[in-house]
């Protein structure tokens, strides 16, 4: 019997080992570009598989009111300003996240993007979030429109909260009773990226 337990115990780090490497040699293959109308079926049904994988998102697949035709629409409105981008990360032919920066639409907010990122659960932890986030700041940086970058996150979301800090983002504040999930209200912290 025990014998038994030390050969399926070997047996499950064993799987969990060759599913590192398989998701390591994945991630050589990750590409980042912008999302393209396209993309659009395959990017509405990530964000509908995120929201209802994890509670970081202010929506569920229920009540995410986005047709494909407004997908598309939302895609090509992105693509057609220069201050916003709407960026995938591509693991071959797969989406597994995606980061929007969307600009202000008015002349006195047309300097500040609203940022919105998202990577599938089983992707979690393997930098593909940095990876976005480097490709949408060198949008910025790049761009001779955006001065300050906002976001939203979940209070507990920690791991969110560390890699926003990495990149330079700053708490700037809480937005309380955010959300109301499961009978409790969560809050949000505001944060935000001066760019110079």
């Amino acid at each position: 019997f025990f014998y038994y337990i030390i050969k399926c115990s070997n047996y499950e780090v064993t799987k969990e080992i060759n599913m590192h490497k398989d998701i390591n040699n994945q991630l050589s293959k990750l590409q980042i570009r912008e999302i393209l109308e396209e993309d659009a079926v395959i990017t509405l049904k990530l964000v509908l598989e995120m929201a209802d994988e994890s509670d970081n998102y202010p929506f569920t697949s229920e009540d995410y009111a986005m047709s494909i035709e407004n997908q598309r629409s939302f895609i090509n409105y992105m693509n057609s300003l220069d201050n916003c981008i709407f960026l995938g990360a591509f693991i071959e032919n797969e989406l597994c996240g995606i980061l929007y920066l969307e600009g202000g639409r008015r002349q006195r907010t047309y300097h500040i993007c609203n940022l919105g990122m998202g990577v599938k659960k089983e992707y979690w932890n393997n930098k593909i979030g940095s990876a976005l986030m480097s490709k949408a700041l060198e949008f910025v940086y790049d761009s001779e429109h955006i001065a300050k970058v906002d976001l939203q996150v979940r209070i507990d979301n920690k791991y969110a909260i560390a890699l926003y800090k990495k990149f330079g983002f700053e708490i700037e504040g809480k937005n309380k009773r955010a959300l109301f999930i499961d009978g409790d209200f969560v809050d949000y912290l505001n944060m935000g990226k001066i760019i110079d």
